[in-house]
């Protein structure tokens, strides 16, 4: 796609009129890559590779949904595993009981347009006016690739989790 003119123009109007690097083979790096990743995977090392840093990313954003249908970012696109990240949410009525927790990842601003990868529902609250209960969302990543989301009131302390693997 990066020989396509659109694709190119695009891509030089993004970086601010500057002008595309042209001059690597995009079927050669992707042939490049593709034999580090089989190094990597098969342990067959060499001394060629020794320089050579490679890190797992996330593909894309992660982020939660509480009920208003918006996508809110908790671990951007492209970042490195291992992490971990938190983003605090609160009650939308008064005396509200539960807070239901969609876990989603994807790049759209609605959650409707991403993939829903779980939910859980925080229940427990105590009776408070809205927007006064507080519950730290907290996402994090291990080097295998699991996400973990846990949600704690900071009020009671009460916590719960929530695991997705790739399976």
């Amino acid at each position: 796609s990066t020989r396509i003119p659109k694709v190119q123009s695009m891509i030089q109007e993004f970086f601010d009129g500057k002008e595309p690097n042209k001059t690597i083979n995009p079927d050669e790096a992707v042939a490049y890559g593709a034999a580090v990743q089989a190094a990597v995977l098969t342990g067959k090392w060499s001394y060629q590779l020794e320089d050579l840093l490679l890190r797992n990313v996330t593909p894309w954003s992660l982020g939660l949904d509480t009920g208003s249908g918006i996508m809110t970012k908790v671990i951007e696109r492209n970042t490195p595993f291992s992490t971990k990240q938190q983003h605090t949410v609160t009650t939308n009525a008064d005396n509200q009981p539960g807070i239901l927790i969609q876990i989603f990842e994807g790049e759209c601003a609605m959650t409707k347009d991403n993939n829903l990868l779980g939910q859980f529902y925080f229940d427990g609250i105590p009776p408070a006016p809205r927007g006064v209960p507080q519950l730290e969302v907290c996402f994090s990543i291990d080097a295998n690739s699991i996400l973990n989301v846990s949600a704690k009131e900071k009020c009671t302390g009460k916590s719960c989790q929530f695991t997705i693997t790739n399976e």
